[in-house]
């Protein structure tokens, strides 16, 4: 072969691969894929190392495969469980107790690579896995959702995700679901896919339905005028929280404030309409929503969890200056609506706890009993439920409330974390899903029937009241104040901050799935008010400062 015909040949591959570099990068990749692998793999293994194996497990987001995710899954719930093993949980796995209490940063990372997969072929053999919630717990099969979601513009990516939204064989986990029909919603929108939307508006679960508004107001461009009727014809059918959910969507999308009347929504509509061929308006009717006063927040809930803290803080003796404090707080000022609650009796107002039982007691005492539900978690150093379910708001269950609420003594420390937890694993087994493998499933939850009858769903809470005074001094995500004993204020602050982010991140991708609005009330002088607001605002809730 002459000399000109060879630097023909290698002109003519160079050519190649600036126009088709894939290839050439690919094995780049490759070899780049393997060598962090392996540091993964040495690392992870190491049971005394977390910054480290966190650094080894970020330099493989994008690179991961399928059989990589599953197998660094295999020490997700080890790193994740290493405060249940430190307190004595049975369940928590023997190995978490060789792992450093912060070994929930390795468990979380893993969490991110598998979101952040980039080849659309390798996550689509997550397919099956979603579904299996006796082999994954929640969280890794949310990752695995998400990681579809994140490669939707691959069309097997896409199919598996509208499969399992539609779900026409009734077989799909309803955690999934909810995810994949998020995910439908930030998609280029079709007619097939609106459509997989519109029925979830109308299905039996309220939190498919919960999801599918969300979803649809993503999607509000693709036709506005049947997004907004059929939100109106669902406010029409709903009781409960969903109402203030429908009425949100629907103020969020007209920029209009019709409360929760239907009867005002569709006057409003039409009065639109004759607007568009220059007719004149007709008048409205007033809002019909129903509304329940607890710790100065307005709900319309019917199915609460009330997370209350019993720290020995909030048994401490309050002072005459701070119990007025607390009055002016929770005064209703002049012309407000008539709170149809009882007064408080301040004379039994000696301590943060007492004003927190009595708040909860005279609320509960006013809600309609056929139709709402509730319990009570408390929480120091150590997690309480009053009932693993949610009973009726009926005189009975009041009164036991009330005796148990004021039998409660307080504990030294403030496990933050852990009662919000109990709460969201509480909703999970209600649900019958396998709660980070703790327990089995109690039950198959699959749908009975497209879009009637009672769905499990209306055992699940989807309020949280969340009542603290302080600051989180104990559990997975606390500060330490012995590690930070001779630190300043600041210096402990700074150290505090991130792990509190942390923490809400925990809630708000949890809550993704279990769609409960959480209400932070934080109560005295020093609150951490930063968390408690960012907490409320992930979870769609209000924070309120009661006595500052």
């Amino acid at each position: 072969m002459s000399k000109l015909t060879i630097l023909g040949a290698i002109t003519f591959g160079v050519l190649l691969c600036a126009l088709n570099p894939t290839q050439a990068a690919a094995d780049i990749d490759k070899r780049e894929r393997a060598q962090n692998w392996a540091n993964v793999q040495r690392n992870i293994k190491d049971p005394e190392i977390v910054t480290e194996t966190v650094e080894a497990i970020k330099s493989m987001n994008g690179m991961l495969d399928h059989d990589m995710a599953l197998d660094l899954l295999k020490y997700f719930d080890e790193c994740d469980m290493v405060w249940d093993a430190f307190v004595g949980e049975k369940e928590a796995p023997k190995e978490s107790k060789k792992r450093p209490v912060d070994a929930y940063k390795i468990a979380n990372a893993i969490l991110v690579c598998i979101r952040e997969m980039s080849e659309p072929e390798e996550v689509a053999k997550f397919e099956k896995q979603v579904n299996e919630r006796e082999d994954f717990g929640l969280r890794p099969r949310m990752a695995m959702l998400d990681a579809l979601a994140n490669n939707a513009d691959a069309e097997a990516c896409l199919k598996i995700l509208t499969d399992i939204a539609r779900d026409e064989g009734q077989t799909m986990d309803t955690d999934m679901r909810i995810l994949a029909i998020i995910a439908l919603g930030k998609r280029d929108m079709t007619q097939d896919l609106y459509n997989v939307l519109l029925a979830a508006l109308r299905h039996n679960s309220w939190r498919i339905r919960d999801a599918a508004v969300e979803a649809l107001i993503d999607a509000v461009s693709f036709n506005e005028d049947q997004t907004i009727l059929a939100l109106i014809n669902a406010l029409a059918a709903e009781t409960g929280k969903m109402r203030k959910v429908l009425a949100d969507a629907l103020k969020k999308i007209t920029r209009v404030d019709n409360g929760t009347d239907p009867d005002k929504w569709i006057d409003w509509f039409k009065n639109k309409k004759r607007e568009e061929q220059g007719l004149p308006p007709k008048s409205g009717k007033g809002d019909r929503g129903t509304r329940v006063k607890v710790f100065e927040t307005e709900t319309f809930s019917d199915r609460y969890v009330f997370v209350i803290d019993t720290s020995v803080s909030m048994t401490e003796k309050i002072t005459e200056e701070e119990k007025e404090k607390l009055k002016k707080s929770i005064t209703s000022e002049p012309g407000v609506e008539k709170d149809p609650r009882r007064p408080l009796d301040w004379s039994k107002i000696n301590c943060k706890l007492d004003l927190a039982r009595e708040e909860m007691i005279r609320s509960l005492e006013v809600m309609d009993a056929e139709r709402t539900t509730f319990t009570i978690i408390s929480f120091a150093d150590d997690v309480k439920y009053w009932k693993e379910e949610l009973v009726p708001t009926d005189e009975k269950h009041v009164a036991e409330a009330a005796d148990w609420l004021r039998a409660i003594k307080g504990q030294k420390r403030t496990n933050v974390f852990g009662a919000m937890d109990a709460a969201y694993d509480l909703s999970e087994e209600l649900a019958g899903v396998d709660v980070g493998k703790r327990k089995k499933p109690k039950k198959n939850d699959k749908e009975k029937g497209p879009i009637s009858g009672r769905h499990p769903d209306e055992a699940l809470p989807d309020t949280i009241f969340l009542y603290t005074d302080g600051y989180a001094t104990w559990g997975k995500y606390s500060g330490n104040d012995q590690a930070w004993a001779g630190k300043s204020n600041e210096e402990k602050a700074r150290l505090y901050a991130p792990i509190m982010v942390d923490m809400v991140a925990e809630i708000k991708d949890r809550n993704r799935i279990a769609r409960i609005t959480v209400n932070c009330v934080g109560v005295g002088v020093r609150q951490d008010n930063t968390t408690l607001r960012n907490l409320a605002r992930a979870c769609g809730g209000e924070y309120v400062a009661i006595g500052r």
